[in-house]
């Protein structure tokens, strides 16, 4: 058996998995966060450590601990935290959704360039440590000289079980410290900040052994000592092995509040739309375009406050999309609801509503805004497809996964088939399969993928798929062509 472990924002997960990739146990514990009146969001990295422990001795209980021969490691990227020369903790962990270094993120964008962050990160975008570590230069520059080093969630949580600060080139990127063309930090970006590469964590591949499990982090899960222990790997990419998305053209879709967009692609290219992060794959060979597709989650629940039914989900909310007839009988939306999207020429301001009439029901609502959601998404495939990065299968996990109304209109908008993955902690079992690839290191870790890969159900384009090519020829007329700047 093997042990994943994925340290979430606000919960941490753990799943324990058979030979033939079948959940046996699992276990959750929360994790908490602190705010501070400057927009901090700062975390504890020993109650994280607790968490942890508590999810680990959850999962455990219910099997015989002695047959885990391994524990992979998934975790939130970015989220820092500064050492002293004992390698103890300097005040607490700064989360990456700490908006204090936001500013100097900008600060950095304009005075560095964004051809010079692509060319040393891989990605167009100034964020997490980059912006932190110049906020902490300007303001409290005698707290970063007294520090030792510089770690993050995931390789101290690795410390603390095998005794080595250990990530892989996934969880360094996400830090913004990464060139994914060197397979290494940036010297350049490291000598800008005044950061000596020594105080980082090792850089190891994803399925190196970065250690033997300790004495006393046995004691405290209840593992068997001496196991080993993978690397911290940025819990997307954990997620795209967990899913099966290790093909080039595999583009996993995680749905919640936010939808996330990693699609694999073949080569390395330059990011194909703004605020992409860009980065070497778990799997050799491969890589990754990260990107967010907005708040899609939010809009759904908007919508569904918007006619009365902000309760419904799942089943329930499936079935308000599926009493109206694909199309919405006309009625059309664009979803530009967010208040820091850019203005769209021959679209008014924020979202639309098109062809509205006296026989559109509240259903009809929330129907056309799921297809314009799809036509969203579709439009964002297709800055893929100009940059020459084949788009082949989308791989749908969260919410949107759990039934079959949403993942189809999604196949037959986008024109490709939807697989639906019915395992909800994806992060959590693709560290399982990276433990089992530490554990095996003969075996490939994209072979393990796609064998161990939960269960799924793949959805096919239907008789609707015309239709709303047309549909989606509607959607995207107002947007500029042959532009990615949109």
């Amino acid at each position: 058996m093997f042990l994943g472990l994925d340290l979430g924002t606000t919960n941490v997960k753990v799943v324990v998995v058979d030979h033939d990739g079948s959940l046996v146990s699992q276990g959750t514990a929360p994790v908490d966060r602190t705010t501070t009146p400057d927009g901090g969001v700062e975390q504890d990295i020993d109650q994280i450590w607790d968490a942890a422990c508590q999810a680990i001795r959850e999962a455990v209980a219910n099997v015989d601990a002695a047959k885990i021969q391994a524990v992979g490691i998934s975790s939130q990227g970015g989220a820092m935290q500064l050492l002293d020369g004992d390698e103890k903790p300097i005040g607490r962990v700064i989360s990456w959704l700490d908006e204090r270094g936001r500013p100097f993120d900008r600060q950095i964008e304009a005075q560095w360039g964004e051809p010079y962050l692509v060319e040393h990160t891989g990605s167009n975008l100034s964020t997490t440590s980059l912006g932190q570590l110049l906020r902490l230069q300007q303001q409290s520059p005698e707290v970063l000289e007294t520090a030792a080093g510089i770690g993050y969630v995931g390789d101290l949580i690795v410390k603390k079980l095998c005794g080595r600060r250990g990530h892989d080139g996934t969880n360094l990127s996400l830090a913004m410290l990464y060139n994914p063309s060197l397979g290494q930090a940036d010297p350049d970006l490291l000598r800008r900040l005044k950061i000596d590469g020594k105080r980082l964590p090792d850089l190891l591949r994803a399925t190196e052994n970065a250690g033997p499990l300790r004495a006393d982090a046995a004691a405290a899960t209840g593992l068997p000592e001496g196991i080993p222990v993978s690397p911290a790997i940025h819990d997307q990419y954990a997620a795209a092995i967990g899913a099966g998305a290790v093909a080039e053209g595999d583009v996993l879709v995680g749905t919640g509040t936010a939808w996330v967009l990693l699609a694999t692609t073949g080569r390395l290219a330059p990011p194909i739309a703004p605020r992409t992060f860009v980065c070497s794959h778990p799997v050799e060979g491969l890589f990754g375009q990260l990107l967010l597709m907005g708040n899609v989650g939010e809009v759904i629940a908007w919508a569904l406050e918007l006619i009365g039914r902000g309760e419904s989900g799942g089943a329930a909310l499936e079935d308000l999309i599926e009493s109206v007839p694909p199309g919405a009988d006309g009625l059309r939306f664009w979803s530009q609801l967010s208040t820091d999207r850019p203005t769209v020429a021959g679209l008014p301001p924020g979202g639309t509503l098109s062809g509205m009439t006296l026989a559109h029901s509240a259903n009809h609502l929330l129907r056309a805004v799921i297809e314009g959601l799809a036509c969203e998404l579709a439009r964002r495939l297709d800055w893929f497809q100009r940059a020459d990065l084949p788009i082949k299968r989308l791989i749908l996990s969260g919410p949107a996964a759990s039934g079959h109304v949403i993942p189809q209109i999604l196949a037959s908008v986008t024109n490709r088939p939807v697989r639906r993955l019915l395992e909800p902690a994806v992060s959590a079992f693709g560290a399982a399969t990276i433990a089992r690839a530490v554990a095996h290191p003969e075996e490939r870790l994209d072979r393990l993928a796609l064998r161990l890969q939960p269960d799924d159900h793949t959805i096919s384009t239907d008789a609707n798929a015309e239709a709303y090519q047309k549909q989606l020829e509607e959607y995207l007329a107002p947007f500029p062509k042959n532009t990615k700047k949109d």
